[in-house]
């Protein structure tokens, strides 16, 4: 599996309307983390019920990109230790034809 590129992530990301949310596991960390699109910022977040971090909010998704965030995370600098991104709790992004039905559902 391939993990869609930043650039493709952000086009989705963009596209799509209301407060999506991305749940983000990287290769090798316990921890579950997620991105929330507002409609004036973004957030990001370690995921848990006792040890979840709370919101960092961001202007815009590129800001955060670069920013170093909770647990010392540059999305900029570990997009490539991405090993899942689900969108909308069901759609995989490393997989090729959630990407697809991602697209289908969102963008059509």
């Amino acid at each position: 599996m391939t993990m869609i590129s930043f650039e493709d992530f952000s086009m989705l990301f963009d596209s799509i309307p209301g407060e999506p949310e991305f749940e983000i596991l990287f290769r090798g960390v316990k921890a579950k983390y997620m991105i929330i699109k507002y409609d004036d910022h973004v957030s990001f977040q370690r995921c848990g019920v006792n040890d979840g971090s709370g919101e960092y909010d961001y202007p815009s998704l590129q800001e955060l990109y670069q920013a170093v965030t909770v647990d010392g995370i540059c999305l900029k600098d570990c997009w490539d230790t991405i090993e899942n991104i689900i969108a909308d709790s069901s759609f995989d992004l490393s997989v090729p034809d959630d990407v697809a039905g991602f697209k289908e559902r969102w963008m059509a």
